[in-house]
């Protein structure tokens, strides 16, 4: 075999696996995306990024949603910890909702831990503590 095949099958390796990486969201971007998905009532999305004895969890925190004009402003996620199995995650941030019309409301994000596992092979929201 030519040496710039061998070298082009490596690099094509190397990206491979890289990007495979790349795709991994850690546990703070999880909880990101979900609290994204929760607020534009995406129930899809939130069970897609919930383990498996949340996700009837997540529907049921889509449907308030779905009736809404709601979005979240300068979100921040942190890891801050380990509980058994779970890794811990506290947001920053504010949620803003508005309904049919009223004058918006503002609802800080933080006060509320998730909790976070990985199952099968991704990050997965799977609870919260209060």
């Amino acid at each position: 075999m030519p040496r710039y095949r061998r070298i082009l099958i490596i690099f094509l390796f190397v990206l491979f696996t890289l990007s495979a990486c790349a795709e991994n969201a850690n546990a703070p971007e999880t909880i990101e995306k979900y609290l994204k998905a929760k607020v534009s009532g995406d129930e899809d999305k939130l069970v897609s990024l919930s383990c498996k004895s949340w996700e009837a969890q997540a529907i049921l925190e889509a449907a308030p949603f779905q009736s809404v004009n709601a979005e979240i402003r300068n979100i921040a996620c942190q890891e801050t910890g380990q509980d058994d199995t779970y890794k811990l995650v506290t947001c920053d941030g504010q949620l803003i909702i508005q309904y049919r019309g009223e004058e918006p409301r503002e609802q800080s994000l933080s006060g509320v831990t998730y909790q976070v596992i990985k199952e099968d092979g991704e990050w997965k929201m799977c609870g919260t503590k209060k």
